[in-house]
């Protein structure tokens, strides 16, 4: 009875014409000239010093990002409090692994991972990996809102004392 109603536009198949599956990870290295102690805390306690709260953040400039109790969130010059991620594990001088949802409210969170890899006496190469998407449109959206890693990195590479490619 196939073709019964071949007038009628068929339903395309499911995942016929998109993508279900969730989009590739984000991975982005940069090499800081220190170790991987004080590049691990260089990420976690100076962020306000170094992340570009003027481009990625809720509240703009004059805001600062913290982790404090296991959370990684922002506080605006009024007190006010926004979320980040929460701390998945945190392994000092080796690895960081947040539950991430910045600025997708509402969705799941995605899953950014920090390794800190010693390279030589006073050398870090900093490889972040942010996966975790959800599938379909929603885990495309995601990845679409989270493409500012490169820039991100340069800023924090730049406080940690690496010269960049000119």
């Amino acid at each position: 009875m196939d073709g019964i109603f071949s007038h009628a536009e068929q339903p395309a198949p499911r995942g016929a014409g998109h993508d279900e599956s969730p989009p590739p990870a984000i991975t982005e290295t940069v090499t800081v000239p220190v170790g991987s102690d004080q590049a691990f805390e260089g990420f976690t306690e100076y962020i306000h010093l170094w992340w570009p709260v003027g481009k990625y953040s809720r509240f703009g400039s004059g805001t600062q990002p913290v982790f404090e109790s296991g959370q990684l969130y922002e506080e605006s010059e009024d007190g006010e409090q926004y979320r980040w991620g929460t701390v998945v594990e945190a392994a000092p001088a080796e690895r960081l692994v947040l539950a991430f949802t910045m600025g997708l409210d509402g969705q799941p969170p995605t899953r950014v991972r920090l390794e800190f890899h010693e390279e030589a006496v006073g050398s870090c190469q900093v490889v972040l990996v942010h996966d975790g998407w959800a599938d379909g449109a929603a885990g495309r959206e995601q990845f679409e809102h989270y493409t500012g890693w490169p820039e991100i990195l340069g800023f924090y590479a730049r406080f940690m004392g690496a010269s960049l490619p000119s």
